[in-house]
């Protein structure tokens, strides 16, 4: 089955911050590294300045500023940018004329000296440095490490040389960053063959913690790198390496041999010795726990828990006294023991340091001492403070600031003079666990996400926030609502109720008015007020009625036909109604009629359009007329017909003009610009849901809400529309408080609940988060649907936390919440799991179908001790769920009994179609529990070890067979059957390929089960197996069906590690919906639900199933796009999706060369290489950048789609499935003329396929791509 793949959230992990002049215009920068975007922000007196992203086909490991200044001081900072696919980009950033900021890249290729591909977690040590060149040139270098016991040396200049050789226009890049003379006689000579240098460490050097460049020596071509490391006794030692770069003949020759090469302290790290040489030990037995390396101007710091020692650089030049003059400083104490991870050099000698838990230390270097050892030079802590959150990275900028990166927590800017700090960068956290609460046909995606005091639980969906300050229940047959001044009235059939706002300088309260001078016999069509005379316009169904100063009088009275629609708009002082076929004008200065029209048909809406116009919709003729009055004259400047008769109507501001958005009776909403109706345009139509569509203009935000059982807003953009929910059920009628001095914006009656909510939309975006922090980290959360509340796990430092959260109470996090009562674990005992259970159950569905009473939640608990690697007992825990008496009480959970369990349990799932049967994940181990009704307990039945550590089981109801998929941490997934009769389990299909899995879902399509997982290398794949049923009792005989493999159908490359996937959508409407039909009429071809997924960077994502000939024009497209989007860094798209393993050929080991030696070594590499192509998988977030391109461009990528796809019916020789699974659909499609194409497959034969699908037609055009891409991205 192929899949779409499409980015619902960016990652908001920051794992790296460094600062520079990049725009080199003294103009200081920070650039931050989230995963695959880096993002520039400027420093301003008042904070940062946020000034652009860049979305990279890459995920990013390491990131460096490096300096390029000749000596005048003019260049720039460049950025090195080291991937975990092993790449090297160095990157440099140009302001354009019209002041957008682009990426230049300046060099990109492999480590050409690292064979094969690493685990991305390996190793992590980078550090850059400048060294002087025999030109008195200063260059930059960076060192790096990939797996451990290893370092790779890079010369950055002479990359830039060899990179720019091979490009047309380099020295015209060059000579525009750069001054012409630094391009050409630095930047263009620094020739060199081999760029990357590799070598092992000392065999000493066991435990490498940091490195750090010291400053340049005053030999050439020279610097020294200071290692930290721990030696096999656990001794903290700090060594020093000699790096030489550039040397000539005469220094090789100079150059002494060593004397005893066999002793390990002197054996050279690289085969060229000449170019990284150990030099000594440099500082020996430093704090055992020390972590860091810092250097400055004055010399070197080692940083650890408790003591900072320090080494300055007049007393390193005699070794023999150093050891005397090194000065210690403990730091301030600690509570708990933390350790420092970044520090930066400050101005005045000071350095700051900041440890893991958001303390920092600001410590500086005195001037030397005077006292008994006039050689150590006193360093002394100057401030302590603490921030909130759980720093990664430190960037220090020239204008006071410093920037704190967090992966885990918000990345925050910091005034390192005064203290004063905020929020750079909002970060969720890593998401820990997902579950899905439907509600009919809506979804809501709850995520924990989060770490310690930044943790809490997530409600992540495409619904508008909604913050409710006041309510009025108990209305019935609310048809209308209208505010104006402080009046506000419901209309209801026939009648109307006043209220007004009270407002006191502490709280706004709303009172009816019995007695009034508004006329509440009447059904009340518009309301408006005029402030500049106090007055108040009601039109009725009978007239309309001007109240002032207590007294109400109708000037216009419509007692024969009676006002069906009104529209009225204060500031361009016009009403528009409509009595039958007849439409009247009022000033509404004046009072009096401007002028009447008499239309063919009954008017079906109406719409006030600027000071002289408005829109009718008619009836009978679906048509939609813009007028204009001019001189007492009501003249037709416009008219459009649509699919169905226009029921409501609302105009949306646009940078170029006006857009109509008009909702029609057959359920379509129609799109069209004013100016397009008075050139005789037509309408776009797009079909929203099967009952007629009512529009509210939601004016503050620019977006429309479509009123009905499930509430969509619409937002404009300049590709077209998205679409988004609103967290209300069932909207009838809204309306706008335009009163300044009442904090409430908005109106909302919801038909089902029968209530009247006042509020604000607080966040109108496509995706919105809804969070509620509880200040520990959330582990585990489940939706229990039996009771509409949610279960969460909260970690503490001596046990876990059970807590029960009500859906609205998630819902509207800004309402204050009752305490969380919780459930007391036992110390040291941690939650793994929930799960809900009928006791003895038939297990035919997931839901269940017994009586409340037999209805439990499963809570799975491991005992956790620091001495243990994997816990060695357990238990699970079974409640029932009390009801509260009033509805405002919070349900309880009563305990019914426990059972213990041998091992680390993990997950657990109900056995389908078995009775009373629950499957646990015991360490590599499935175990069978079956109920014991007489006894109240859970009984052990069956065991099957299947791999090392299991993290879910699900089941999968097929009929009357029963069978579970498991996910292995390192053994992938397993399918198992269960046999009902023998209670065995038996394994019949499983992944031949070691994948770490933390989470997956299944689809079920007929007999065919697609399983979606991601593994640790940051992939994603999906498994097929075909069903099996069970054999019958009578043919026992054989019922072993024999062990097989799943077959990998798709595969494809996330760029982010994911730690949660459920089935679910963010969408407004889940695409299997069938009250809304929006899915899978906007995108055809969608072969089941989407599958939603949370990342360990705090990134959110969607995976679509689409059918073989939709995913067919996808790909084509997304190769055409791809081809004409620039690799930013060098970085390319094709390779990026290539799936990650260890092992995999890197640097020279994919040369070309090879291949080329005999036939059977390029057959081994074809094959080799094939294994790890993107398949069956396509990025939505890189087709659907085709709404962004210009005209021209769009076009080009259109001739090349209708190429490819042409190009591979032509070479299509069975189905469409086998020939996915079988071509490299990035690489392999054959160019051929349009005449052979059409002797081979014809145009007709591929629309016919098309047309039936639902897809654009050959050739392919701009208005029905855009229009496809449009729909496409409101599904996720």
């Amino acid at each position: 089955m192929p899949f779409v793949a499409s980015t619902s959230k960016h990652p908001t992990a920051v794992l790296g911050a460094v600062s520079g002049f990049f725009l080199g215009n003294g103009e200081s920068l920070v650039l931050l590294n989230r995963l695959n975007v880096v993002s520039l922000f400027s420093e301003t007196a008042q904070g940062f300045e946020h000034l652009r992203d860049f979305t990279l086909f890459a995920s990013l490991k390491y990131v460096e500023a490096l300096p390029l200044f000749d000596s005048k001081g003019s260049g720039r900072h460049v950025a090195f940018l080291f991937s975990v696919k092993q790449e090297v980009s160095i990157v440099a950033f140009e302001r354009n004329v019209d002041g957008t900021i682009e990426m230049v890249t300046l060099f990109h290729g492999d480590v050409d000296t690292c064979f094969y591909q690493e685990r991305p977690n390996e190793a992590s040590l980078c550090c850059s440095g400048s060294y002087q060149t025999s030109r008195n040139d200063v260059l930059p270098l960076v060192t790096f490490s990939i797996h451990r016991g290893s370092v790779f040396l890079f010369d950055v200049a002479a990359a830039i040389a060899v990179y720019g050789g091979k490009c047309r226009n380099a020295s015209l890049v060059l000579e525009k960053l750069f001054s012409p003379d630094y391009a050409q006689h630095v930047l263009r000579k620094q020739k060199k063959q081999t760029l990357f240098v590799q070598g092992h460490l000392n065999a000493s050097e066991l435990d490498v913690r940091s490195m750090a460049f010291g400053p340049y020596d005053s030999d050439k071509n020279a610097v020294a790198l200071y290692v930290l490391y721990a030696d096999s006794s656990s001794k903290t030692h700090v060594s020093e390496y000699s790096i030489y770069i550039g040397m000539n003949e005469e220094q090789h020759r100079g150059q002494k041999k060593n004397i005893c090469p066999w002793l390990p302290n002197t054996l050279d790290v690289f085969s060229r010795g000449d170019v990284f040489r150990r030099k000594t030990v440099f500082l020996a037995n430093v704090e055992t726990n020390a972590c860091l390396l810092q250097v400055n101007s004055e010399g070197l710091f080692v940083l650890g828990p408790q003591l900072m020692t320090f080494v300055s650089w007049k007393i390193a030049a005699n070794q023999s006294n150093m050891s005397k003059n090194v000065t210690t400083l403990a730091f301030p104490s600690f509570s708990a023991y933390v350790e420092p991870v970044c520090s930066a050099s400050l101005p005045n000698r000071e350095i700051l340091i900041f440890f893991w838990d958001g303390t920092y230390v600001k410590t500086a270097v005195q001037e030397e001492s005077e006292g008994l050892n006039p050689n150590k030079v006193p360093v002394v802590n100057l401030a302590m403070s603490s921030l909130r959150t759980i720093p990664d990275s430190l960037a220090i900028l020239s204008g006071g600031h410093c920037v704190i990166g967090s992966r885990m927590t918000d990345t925050l800017w910091l005034k390192w003079c005064t203290g004063e700090s905020g929020v750079l960068l909002e970060n969720c956290g890593p998401v820990f666990d997902l579950t899905i609460a439907v509600d009919g046909p809506r979804m809501g995606v709850i995520a924990s996400t989060g770490v310690g005091m930044g943790g809490g639980v997530s409600l992540q969906r495409s619904a508008v926030n909604f913050r409710h300050d006041a309510a009025i229940d108990k209305l019935l047959n609310v048809t209308r609502l209208f505010a104006a001044g402080d009046i506000f009235i419901i209309s209801f059939p026939g009648y109307s109720r006043v209220y007004q706002f009270q407002t006191t300088p502490n709280m706004t309260t709303i009172k009816e008015l019995s007695e009034t001078s508004f006329d509440k016999s009447k059904e009340t069509l518009s309301l408006v007020y005029l402030s500049e005379r106090n007055t108040f316009v009601q039109v009725t169904s009978v007239g309309v009625n001007v109240v002032k100063g207590g007294k109400g009088v109708y000037i216009i009275c419509k007692n024969e036909f009676g006002i069906q629609h009104a529209s009225a708009n204060a500031k361009l002082r016009l009403l528009v109604f409509s009595s039958s076929r007849f439409v009247s004008v009022v000033d509404l200065n004046t009072r009096n009629t401007r002028a009447s029209l008499e239309v063919e048909n009954e008017v079906s809406c109406l719409l006030i359009s600027s000071s002289q116009g408005f829109v009718i919709g008619e009836w009978n003729s679906g048509a939609v007329c813009l007028y204009e009055v001019q001189d007492g004259e009501i003249l037709l400047k416009g008219r459009i017909f649509c699919s169905a008769t226009s029921c409501s109507m609302c105009i949306l501001s646009h940078p170029y003009t006006p857009r109509l958005v008009v909702g029609l009776l057959n359920g379509y909403i129609a799109d069209i610009s004013l100016e397009a109706i008075l050139m005789g345009g037509g309408a776009r139509e797009t079909l929203i849901r099967m009952q007629p569509v009512e529009l509210f203009n939601l004016e503050s935000h620019n977006a429309v809400l479509c009123l009905g059982e499930v509430p969509l807003i619409i937002i404009l953009c300049d590709t077209g529309f998205q679409l988004t929910g609103i967290d209300f059920n069932d909207v009838a009628v809204c309306a706008i408080i335009e009163c300044s001095h009442i904090s409430s914006k908005y109106i909302f009656f919801s038909q089902s609940e029968n209530s009247l909510a006042f509020g604000n939309i607080v966040d109108l975006k496509k995706l919105n988060s809804c969070f509620v922090g509880l200040k520990a980290t959330v582990t585990r959360v489940k939706y229990i649907a039996w009771w509409n509340f949610f279960v969460i796990s909260v970690r503490r430092n001596e046990k876990d936390q059970v807590f029960l959260l009500m859906g609205h109470e998630l819902a509207n996090s800004w309402v204050p919440q009752n305490e969380l009562v919780s459930i007391e674990l036992l110390e040291n005992e941690r939650c793994v799991f929930f799960e809900t259970v009928v006791l003895g159950g038939s297990n035919e569905s997931p839901d269940g179908n017994e009586a409340d009473k037999d209805k439990a939640i499963l809570l799975g608990t491991t005992f956790a001790f620091p001495d243990e690697q994997l816990p060695r007992s357990s238990r699970f825990i079974w409640y029932s769920v009390e009801q509260g008496k009033l509805l405002s009480e919070r349900p309880q959970l009563r305990q019914i009994g426990s059972k213990d369990v041998e091992g680390a349990l993990q997950c657990c799932c109900i056995v389908p179609n078995y009775v009373g049967r629950i499957a646990l994940g015991i360490n590599g181990c499935i175990a069978l529990y079956s109920w014991n009704a007489a006894d109240s307990v859970f009984v052990a039945e069956e065991t099957i070890c299947i791999g090392t550590i299991v993290t879910r089981v699900l089941p999968i109801f097929q009929g009357d067979a029963s069978y579970m998929v498991a996910f292995d941490a390192r053994h992938s997934c397993f399918f198992i059957q269960v046999d009902t009769i023998q209670g065995s389990l038996e394994i019949v299909a499983r992944d031949s390929e070691p994948r770490g899995v933390m989470d997956g879902a299944v689809f079920q399509l007929g007999n065919i089960y697609d399983i979606c997982f991601g593994d640790d290398y940051y992939n994603f794949f999906c498994l097929s197996r075909g069903a099996t049923t069970l054999p019958s009792a009578s043919n026992a005989i054989s019922a072993t069906v024999s062990s097989g493999k799943l077959k990998t159908r798709a595969q494809y490359h996330l760029g982010d590690m994911v730690t949660a996937m459920q089935l679910g959508s963010f969408a407004p409407c889940s695409v299997t919906n069938s009250a809304v039909p929006i899915p899978t009429t906007l995108i055809p071809g969608i072969c089941g639900p989407q599958v939603v997924f949370g990342t360990s960077h705090g990134a959110f994502g969607t995976i679509t199933p689409v059918s073989n000939e939709t995913y067919l024009f996808l790909k084509a497209l997304e190769v055409a796009v791809s081809s004409v989007v620039p690799a930013l860094g060098g970085f390319e798209h094709v390779t990026y999706r290539e799936v990650l393993r260890a092992g995999q050929e890197r640097g020279y080991s994919r040369n070309a060369s090879f291949e080329n030696v005999n036939v059977v070594s390029s057959e081994v590499f074809n094959k080799r290489r094939k294994r790890y192509l993107s398949r069956c998988v396509c990025s939505g977030d890189l087709i659907e950048s085709f709404l962004t391109f210009p005209h021209s461009i769009q076009q080009r990528i259109l001739r090349e789609a209708d190429s490819r796809i042409k190009s591979c019916y032509s070479s299509l020789k069975s189905t469409l499935e086998e020939f996915f699974e079988h071509t490299d659909l990035d690489n392999s499609f054959v160019e051929k003329s349009d005449d052979y194409l059409d002797e081979c497959k014809t145009t007709d034969e591929v629309n016919a396929l098309f047309s039936e699908s639902g897809l654009p037609n050959l050739p392919l055009t701009r208005e029905t791509v855009n229009e496809f891409l449009q729909n496409m991205q409101r599904i996720h």
